[in-house]
């Protein structure tokens, strides 16, 4: 009997570790793509809307879009918004959204050096999709956006003067809520270019010192602002160990930690160049803006967005000309896991990320089908347990893994109970009795 037992035990092991290896790692449950018409197709800014479905700023050769899909990635409808690129994205309680567009214009050459110029909108469409209001903001560039109540935190900067600001408005009309806040001082500007919005009403800021692109930033910075005021502010970084990028920082994105400070990510290079090539980086941050560690991230160039994942982050960007890259960090910073499922091999990016759940996330990008490029949203879990059904051959890896480990445990017990119950053991007597028939035979 105490064979049996023991046969048993190492089953059930077997089960515990053949479920676990199956729902370990990072796994793909959604791949959708985006074709809106036009050879150029971008999809830019993504965030979870209340009825468990997906907003997406997307770009083409048109303008900017919004979508809004199920929780599978179909689209329920899009809507046409002023201006180029959707710069940032927030979701509202009344099931609509409200968000950031930007009209580029790019002057010079190669040769010369590309500079950058334009304008901001500033949009509210409802949860049908239809536009409310749209705020014009001439010759301002787009940071990020925060909401909270009736009121719109919006942070930019002047692209003439190259100066950042920080500016609020109404979220019933667009109107300014209160005067400009500047960031920097007369000799380094700060260009703020991701904001989160704390419980206090506190903005914490991160970014570069300018927004020309014939310029290196000198530092990325971290920031807090409070009822128009800048309450503390730190340097994160000021530049790299690789002569090859130069001596850069910015900060691209900022998340909260776990611990409650803030985890930030960035690159080298001012904003606007990081296509160009750069040298990520990612800072634990304390929740009075001291540096906890900075740590490169090798083989990501520009991390554009980060979101807590599970026990770490999830970080989404490029790894060099066109190669998309996603990557997952512990709490300490070390690089848990990196994209091996979704673009292997094919010219694409990924622009933004937005949290789905503690344990789930969303990314949207471009990637290149055939000749043209494709918007693409899709979704990673922590855990391994897929947040929607896969709908394409490369979100089936995590199910089969489920499916393996389902099939597993079901011939372990099986197995348990042909042992225990149907082939039971033998008393001593049968076993005696056994062994002295088959010495006769022999």
């Amino acid at each position: 009997m105490i064979k049996y037992a023991k046969a048993v035990l190492i089953l059930l092991l077997m089960a515990v570790i053949c479920c676990g290896g199956a729902s370990a790692g990072t796994v793909e449950n959604l791949n959708v793509t985006y074709q809106l018409g036009g050879t150029y197709i971008n999809a830019e800014a993504v965030a979870s809307a209340n009825d468990g479905g997906f907003f997406l700023g997307m770009a083409n050769s048109s303008g900017a879009v919004l979508l809004k899909t199920d929780a599978a990635g179909k689209e329920i409808w899009r809507t046409a918004l002023p201006g180029d690129d959707v710069r940032s994205l927030a979701t509202l309680d009344d099931g609509g959204a409200v968000l950031t567009t930007v009209v580029r214009t790019v002057d010079g050459s190669e040769e010369t050096g590309y500079t950058f110029d334009g304008d901001t909108n500033l949009v509210r469409v409802d949860k049908s999709g239809s536009i409310l209001w749209q705020e014009r903001l001439p010759g301002i560039g787009s940071g990020d956006i925060a909401v909270s109540d009736n009121v719109i935190h919006f942070a930019g900067w002047f692209w003439e003067s190259n100066t950042g600001f920080t500016q609020s408005y109404l979220l019933s009309t667009g109107a300014p809520g209160n005067d400009q806040i500047r960031l920097g001082n007369e000799t380094a500007s700060m260009i703020p270019l991701a904001m989160l919005l704390e419980d206090d009403g506190t903005l914490v800021l991160t970014g570069g010192t300018t927004s020309y692109l014939t310029e290196e930033s000198a530092y990325a910075w971290i920031a807090k602002v409070k009822n128009g005021v800048v309450q503390s502010q730190s340097i994160i970084r000021t530049g790299s160990t690789d002569p090859m990028y130069g001596a850069g920082a910015c900060g691209y994105a900022i998340a909260r930690a776990h611990d409650g400070g803030y985890l930030v990510v960035g690159s080298n290079p001012p904003f606007g160049v990081t296509w160009a090539g750069g040298l990520g980086w990612a800072a634990h941050v304390r929740s009075d803006l001291s540096n906890s560690w900075v740590n490169e991230l090798p083989g990501c160039y520009v991390p554009y967005a980060v979101v807590q994942f599970g026990d770490g982050y999830l970080i989404a960007g490029m790894d060099g000309y066109d190669d998309p890259v996603w990557l997952t960090l512990s709490v300490g910073g070390a690089i848990t896991d990196r994209e091996k499922i979704s673009q292997s091999g094919k010219r694409s990016m990924y622009n933004d990320v937005a949290s789905i759940s503690d344990g789930s996330a969303a990314l949207v990008g471009w990637v290149m089908m055939d000749s043209s490029a494709e918007g693409i949203l899709i979704t990673l879990s922590a855990t391994g347990t897929p947040t929607v059904a896969p709908t394409t051959s490369t979100g089936a890896e995590g199910a089969g893994l489920w499916i393996a480990g389902a099939a597993v445990v079901i011939l372990i017990l099986a197995g348990a109970v042909y042992f225990l119950v149907i082939r039971k053991p033998e008393s001593e007597p049968a076993k005696k009795k056994s062994a002295k028939k088959g010495g006769k035979k022999n």
